[in-house]
């Protein structure tokens, strides 16, 4: 469980990242690949990555009322991070996104993807980086609705998304998990006092709700059964052609200050 969301300001894209897990989960530091800065944990998956073209890319679970209906092989899950990993390195926002589109409903002839997703890309819509946009992806396999992939567009302000669904059907109710709009909520609270990355710095340090994962920065006194913050990322993309990353692996912004790494 994450929350994932995007900044506009003044010549500038904010794309962030508050990544979640129960497992103890060991984070590697960036590496850059031929222009993308790929952020991975143990067992090689990505999670999170921003290219030298000004589009970053972040993702979260996604939880429902059917959840129980899917089931996604090692095999199918490895090629869905493989295909995160080919959509974030495409040059512009559009590109990236007609890319994981496809991967969710053909998975290279495969058939669908059969587990429902949230992904996120942001940045620029054109190589000229005239036009900022971010792009929030729901994904739903099929047969539960007519319209697997079903997006969410924005140009300016801010948006915010944690692990329920906007758009797409069975989207998880709040008596069953209630952390996903409490910390949505707060962090669209946040936001709206501050929409800037100082904005986002406060709001991946919230600990509203107190030291437990109800609150963004998330934390427990009982690791291995409840989620608690494990890695952090901020991407910034301007439209001077600057590219950099903040982050912070193996613990989280309130103990662990976030270190910046510039994508050459």
């Amino acid at each position: 469980m994450c929350t994932i969301g995007v900044v506009f300001d003044e010549g500038a894209v904010h794309t962030f990242k508050q990544c979640d897990l129960i497992p103890d989960t060991t984070f590697y530091e960036p590496q850059e690949k031929d222009g993308l800065l790929l952020l991975s944990r143990e067992g090689g998956h990505m999670w999170a990555a921003v290219n030298r073209h000004g589009v970053a890319f972040v993702a979260a679970d996604s939880y429902t009322t059917t959840s129980a209906e899917y089931s996604a092989s090692s095999a199918q899950v490895d090629a869905l991070f493989e295909a995160y990993e080919r959509a974030a390195a495409m040059p512009t926002v559009q590109e990236a996104v007609a890319s994981l589109s496809a991967f969710y409903k053909e998975m290279g002839g495969q058939g669908a993807f059969p587990s429902p997703d949230i992904s996120m890309f942001a940045g620029w819509m054109d190589p000229q980086r005239t036009e900022p946009v971010s792009v929030l992806l729901e994904y739903m396999p099929s047969p539960f609705n007519r319209d697997s992939v079903r997006t969410i567009v924005r140009r300016g302000g801010t948006f915010v998304s944690t692990n329920n669904f906007r758009l797409q059907p069975n989207s998880v109710a709040y008596p069953a998990n209630h952390s996903t709009y409490l910390r949505l909520a707060r962090a669209q609270q946040i936001l709206e006092r501050d929409p800037s990355q100082a904005g986002i710095l406060e709001l991946l340090k919230d600990q509203y709700y107190g030291p437990t994962e109800l609150s963004i920065c998330r934390d427990t006194e009982w690791p291995g059964i409840e989620f608690r913050t494990q890695a952090t990322a901020v991407f910034t993309c301007t439209a001077a052609g600057e590219v950099d990353c903040l982050y912070q692996i193996n613990g989280n912004p309130r103990t662990n200050p976030l270190r910046k790494m510039e994508v050459s």
